[in-house]
């Protein structure tokens, strides 16, 4: 696993333990800020986040699908 699949599975598991339901804007800016905080380029995590939020519905459904973040990811590192 590389080290931006590292970083972001900390801060994916970290939302997911401090987040209710949907896409608020809570969870959004908490997303950015630990993105940012596993020293990921602000430019990385906003397109992350950008794709997640308009893939899934919900951070729900977003966690159920995990297995497609590599994909957005690497989409986002190009």
């Amino acid at each position: 696993m590389n080290i931006i699949s590292k970083n972001l599975a900390v801060v994916i598991l970290f939302i997911l333990t401090n987040s209710c339901s949907g896409w608020t804007e809570k969870d959004k800016e908490r997303y950015l800020t630990e993105c940012e905080r596993a020293k990921l380029d602000s430019t990385f995590c906003d397109c992350s986040l950008n794709k997640i939020t308009l893939k899934y519905a919900s951070f729900e459904q977003a966690m159920r699908n995990e297995s497609d973040f590599p994909e957005i990811f690497t989409s986002c590192k190009e």
